[in-house]
């Protein structure tokens, strides 16, 4: 089974951590799945994780897991609220899916610290600031 997935590091699906406005008008952090491709893309599931040294101890956050599903061509979806207390550690997306009949596989990394608000940017296919990695 595991031969016949592809790992992909060019596949034009990413993981964006946005920062935007709640229901309560507070401003929170979120982590959105978005494809790029103009194909949909099938079956996604998305697997998630924090880790790395806090204060030289090493700490893990619990594994997560999210079935999303089908995505439209050029789509984007919610996947999970952050707390930016976990933006010290890696934050590691494992996405898998299917395309054209094949299942792929793409390992997304957000490093630590790399999440900060002076770095937010406009992400053309979401509309709102935030910090996309493909």
């Amino acid at each position: 089974m595991l031969k016949d997935i592809e790992i992909l590091t060019d596949a034009k699906v990413g993981v964006a951590m946005v920062y935007e406005l709640n229901d309560s008008l507070e401003n929170v952090w979120n982590v959105y799945i978005v494809n790029l491709n103009n194909q949909p893309i099938t079956n996604v599931l998305v697997t998630c994780k924090g880790f790395g040294l806090i204060e030289d101890e090493n700490r893990e956050t619990s594994t997560m897991r999210y079935f999303i599903g089908d995505m439209e061509a050029r789509s984007f979806l919610k996947i999970e609220p952050i707390n930016p207390d976990l933006f010290v550690l890696n934050n590691e997306y494992f996405l898998t899916f299917y395309e054209h009949g094949k299942i792929l596989d793409k390992r997304i990394t957000f490093k630590p610290n790399s999440i900060q608000i002076n770095l937010l940017q406009e992400i053309g296919i979401l509309n709102k600031p935030g910090i996309l990695l493909t």
